[in-house]
């Protein structure tokens, strides 16, 4: 038995009825094997991070671990997925939407465009584009999930305007994504390319993104 399999088998982790960890704990646990799994595939790379060191840092068991994910490839589709919808999908989420439109999403562009050009967002794309093609299967898990739990802030935002009869659309996750890609697609690559713009060209680049989503989907009379 390994060291981090020690200190979860002796009581490093609360536990209910039965000796099985309670669902808050095993939830915490979860979370803390991911939030360990992404610091060390950005920090290390692929091939310099091992489930052996992913298990002892997160302190999570490996038979725990591969009770969950059978490999190191789903671990990290995981841990990237965690990152996208906490981040992504929870913007927009609880906060009022400005009566106007055109400022509610240049509110939540701007937004959008400081989170996609974090640095470790930038650094997960990275990692992500260098591995996607020995993982075919990282493109068809984000293809399946990201429209549906990585915008679901946008989406939240569109449905809102919809309601109000401001915007026509029919399908508010597919608007979200033409919205995200229209707002952060070119200033996301030319980061990753080593360029950022400037404060001023980021805002009439939003500004223009907004009014050209504006022109085809708000409702006419």
């Amino acid at each position: 038995m390994s060291d981090g399999e020690s200190a979860l088998e002796t009581g490093a982790f609360k536990r209910g009825p039965g000796g099985r960890p309670t669902r808050q704990e095993a939830e915490r646990r979860h979370r803390q094997l991911l939030e360990t799994t992404k610091r060390l595939l950005l920090e290390r790379g692929w091939e310099g991070t091992s489930i052996d060191e992913i298990s002892r840092q997160s302190g999570v068991a490996k038979r725990f671990l591969y009770a969950r994910y059978p490999d190191k490839a789903s671990l990290f589709v995981a841990a990237v997925a965690q990152f996208r919808d906490e981040q992504i999908g929870a913007l927009g989420a609880g906060d009022p939407t400005p009566e106007d439109v055109e400022e509610g999403l240049l509110q939540l562009g701007r937004r959008l465009m400081q989170l996609a050009l974090s640095d470790e967002a930038l650094s997960i794309i990275r990692l992500f584009l260098a591995e996607a093609p020995r993982v075919p299967d990282f493109a068809r898990h984000f293809a399946e999930s990201f429209p549906r739990h990585g915008l679901s802030g946008l989406s939240r935002f569109m449905r809102v305007y919809a309601e109000r009869g401001v915007l026509s659309i029919d399908d508010p996750e597919l608007a979200a994504q033409h919205f995200a890609m229209l707002v952060i697609a070119v200033p996301q690559r030319l980061a990753m390319l080593g360029h950022r713009e400037g404060p001023e060209q980021q805002e009439r680049r939003l500004r223009s993104a907004v009014k050209l989503f504006l022109d085809g989907c708000r409702r006419r009379p």
